[in-house]
């Protein structure tokens, strides 16, 4: 190789060789003692911040700069920093560097006198600028470090103040408790330190809760939920709790940090308010049971449960409007009991309640679902058949009629009925259909009774 005579081929020379370079600093065994002291990884990261150090260590031979023109210096310090390198060791990977270089010059040419005294030189001034970096770089990290734990001791301080806070060790032995734990719980910190931690457990807290507790935290994740426990006079009291594992470098749980918040008083309130909507769920009920029933009295004939007549009324008025509306056939029957003063006379008239009843059971049995029944008044009841025509009333009139007849009643065995029938004509109101059906049943009592009748004629006022 050509003797080497100034900086720039110097320079050139280097980055000839850089890669060589590093390898020969790394394997350097104070390098690697300081590497392996500090567990620092060997990792592209790490390497990418050495290569980038060396790179500026060479620049500052080929542009003749100081070394805090260099942005990768601050990298490369930060980085020792980070695990704790100390001031001399800093001074010392700094010294193997030049070693490595110089390894490299005298193997593969020779160092003139010149330049091995500006290597020296140069060395040296990076030295020391770089030392006098780390120190400061150390001492604002120190007292941000100071900062930072007067910072979490007061954090600290304000948990203990407003909280409840216990700590334990991996095993579940109390190693620790606040002024607030022992206020709560009515025990002194010297009945509690070294105690398991179920001294405070209430018997009615179910064991699932402290297996899921148990589970989580050991599993190395916290745990929240809500807990009551057991004071030393027996009283129990309500605590939302949160429970933390604390872990070492080794991610090996030492500890266990409970904090709770007392929450009995807005336990004993939620409590109340579910009683109160609970008693006034209980009241709505009774209130909608009570007009339930007022209205089923209202709408109902007390007798037979049937529709009385002011509910009949309601429902004919709809119905009207509806087969006017949709041009549907719309069919009404009228009919009463033959001869019933005559029941009343001889069996008594609760014998003849009875017989409203069981002919209104009877002929409930025998209708649609869509049919409306309804009692009109004494002996007499009317009902009401949508989507039917008078051919399909008829039909259904006769045979009511043959039911009735054939029917054995408690008390007076037999009876017959008197049906009258009639079907809504779009011109027509309710008022005259309902004549026509009362004139049908009419001609029907004049006729002999026990038969079925259609009105032949329309009533229009």
């Amino acid at each position: 190789m050509t003797k080497i005579i100034n900086l720039k081929e110097f320079a050139y020379f280097l980055r000839v060789h850089r890669n060589d370079i590093i390898t020969n600093w790394l394997d350097r065994n104070e390098v690697k003692n300081i590497i392996h002291k500090h567990s620092m990884p060997i990792i592209e990261k790490n390497m990418n911040i050495f290569y980038g150090f060396c790179d500026c260590f060479i620049s500052i031979y080929q542009w003749n700069f100081t070394i805090s023109e260099c942005q990768a210096r601050m990298d490369f310090l930060n980085l020792l920093n980070k695990y704790n390198v100390t001031t001399s060791e800093l001074f010392t990977l700094i010294l193997r560097l030049k070693s490595a270089i110089e390894d490299s010059i005298y193997k593969d040419g020779s160092l003139s006198y010149n330049i091995q005294t500006e290597l020296e030189t140069i060395t040296i001034n990076i030295s020391n600028e770089l030392t006098d970096t780390y120190n400061n770089l150390e001492d604002k990290n120190n007292s941000q470090e100071i900062e930072q734990s007067n910072l979490l001791a007061e954090y600290k301080k304000a948990v203990d103040i407003s909280n409840i806070v216990s700590k334990t060790n991996p095993k579940g032995i109390i190693t620790y408790v606040n002024d607030k734990f022992c206020k709560i719980s009515g025990y002194k910190k010297e009945e509690l330190i070294g105690k398991a931690h179920n001294i405070i457990r209430h018997p009615s807290m179910d064991r699932e809760v402290f297996k899921e507790l148990w589970d989580t935290v050991k599993s190395k994740k916290a745990w929240h939920g809500v807990v009551t426990n057991m004071a030393k006079d027996g009283s129990s009291y309500v605590v939302d709790s949160t429970v933390i594992p604390i872990l070492d470098v080794d991610g090996d749980i030492i500890e266990f940090i409970a904090v709770r918040h007392d929450i009995t008083d807005f336990e004993k309130t939620k409590e109340q308010l579910q009683n109160i909507n609970k008693v006034m769920r209980n009241k709505v009920d009774e209130l909608y049971s009570v007009t339930s029933s007022l209205e089923e009295k209202a709408t109902k004939d007390e007798l037979t449960g049937l529709y009385n007549r002011a509910k009949f009324e309601e429902i004919f008025s709809y119905e009207i409007n509806k087969a006017k509306h949709y041009n549907h056939n719309l069919s009404i029957i009228l009919f009463d009991i033959d001869h019933f003063k005559n029941i009343n006379d001889t069996y008594g008239h609760q014998a003849g309640d009875v017989t409203l009843k069981e002919l209104s059971n009877l002929i409930t049995k025998n209708i649609k679902t869509s049919d409306i029944f309804s009692r009109w008044g004494g002996e007499e009841f009317i009902i009401l058949l949508p989507d039917t025509s008078i051919e399909g009333a008829m039909q259904f009139a006769q045979k009511l009629r043959k039911i009735v007849k054939e029917n054995k009643f408690s008390d007076i065995e037999y009876m017959t009925a008197s049906f009258g029938v009639a079907q809504f004509e779009e011109y027509e109101d309710k008022l005259t259909l309902f004549e026509k059906v009362d004139k049908a049943l009419y001609i029907a009592k004049n006729n002999g009774r026990d038969r079925v009748e259609q009105s032949l004629f329309s009533c229009v006022h």
